[in-house]
């Protein structure tokens, strides 16, 4: 066979066409490395997640008619938009006088890590989570150390729960339940009671369900935090049935597109009514407690001038919130006999 005069040509041109591709791949993934190494934090940085933590709010005025339990992990990433994270700072975090402040570390609902200074005043918790346990049905129970059981089950309530059977309730393990007594419109400013809590309030307790209650605020100042502290107190000063469970404040924004009263409302003016309102049920002889997401307890509140149990709200399989807290709202989707629908779940821990 006779041979081509062009073969060795052709050879050689393809050997360098390879071996630039090599060269060009080589770059290709040092460039590759040299950007991975540069979107990493570098030593001493602080990581602030850039995704603000989720709220869980209980959306306008026909929603105040509803249960904390219409709250889902969807709503709780739409809502992610509307709050504000502090921007990235480099540790360590200084104060006033520019020295440097501790931090504490947060998770927001087990996924983005965000440090933060320590809040002056606020008290760390002391919570084991590898000694928490759940069982079927989502039911929760923490342990200590010694092995002792630390916390209580219950459930919170409202009209949306429409007519529930107590005993069967009680049959299912539920030991406390904490109860909407009355709402403010976010637009009307009006108080409405919950039109099932005295009914809720006779079947829990005849059913030997400890009870306490809660109060969706819509305060604008201290004056009307005063005067919905004044109302909870009439009317459990009224009522022949103990109250034995915690009395909590529960302050959220709207989370539809209707204007309400609240919009613009500084987090310090938040604090103020949320202080008004405990302290009012404190010297009532009840045990106040305020209810909060993990970004409405660190962002909106001045924890460390609060000095009342949290009701903290985190729905994940454990808490993950550095700071104290008296009880842990974990679900808004449990299921309880008695009850039609779905409900929301917490554990009540004893100090």
């Amino acid at each position: 066979m006779n041979r081509n005069p062009l073969i060795f040509p052709c050879i050689a041109m393809a050997a360098l066409c390879i071996l630039s591709l090599c060269a060009a791949a080589g770059m290709a993934s040092d460039n590759i490395r040299l950007r991975s190494a540069a979107s990493m934090p570098a030593e001493g940085t602080a990581v602030i997640s850039e995704t603000a933590p989720p709220e869980t709010e209980v959306t306008g005025e026909t929603a105040a008619e509803t249960s904390l339990t219409e709250k889902t992990a969807s709503d709780t990433e739409a809502e992610t938009a509307s709050e504000t994270v502090p921007e990235t700072t480099t540790a360590p975090y200084t104060n006033a006088e520019g020295l440097p402040v501790p931090t504490v570390y947060i998770y927001d609902n087990g996924i983005d890590l965000i440090e933060y200074p320590e809040i002056e005043g606020a008290v760390l918790n002391d919570y084991d989570m590898s000694l928490l346990q759940t069982a079927d049905r989502k039911r929760k129970t923490l342990y200590g150390a010694d092995g002792e059981k630390r916390s209580r089950f219950g459930i919170d309530v409202s009209s949306y729960q429409t007519n529930i059977d107590w005993q069967a309730v009680a049959a299912d393990g539920v030991e406390f339940a904490i109860l909407r007594m009355v709402y403010r419109g976010y637009e009307s400013g009006t108080l409405k009671e919950d039109s099932y809590f005295k009914r809720n309030l006779e079947g829990a307790h005849e059913a030997g369900i400890d009870v306490g209650i809660y109060f969706f605020s819509q305060a604008l100042n201290a004056a009307e935090a005063a005067e919905e502290a004044d109302y909870v107190i009439k009317t459990l000063t009224e009522s022949e049935i103990p109250v034995t469970m915690p009395v909590a404040f529960d302050w959220e924004f709207p989370t539809d597109e209707d204007p309400a009263r609240t919009d613009g409302m500084p987090g310090e003016t938040q604090t103020e009514c949320c202080k008004v309102f405990c302290d009012k049920v404190a010297a009532a002889g009840y045990k106040p407690m305020y209810y909060a997401t993990i970004s409405t307890a660190i962002f909106r509140y001045d924890m460390g001038k609060l000095p009342y149990p949290l009701w903290i709200a985190e729905y994940s399989p454990e808490c993950h919130f550095t700071y104290d807290y008296g009880m842990w709202q974990y679900s808004c989707s449990g299921v309880i006999n008695g009850i039609e629908g779905l409900v929301d779940m917490n554990i009540y821990i004893e100090k």
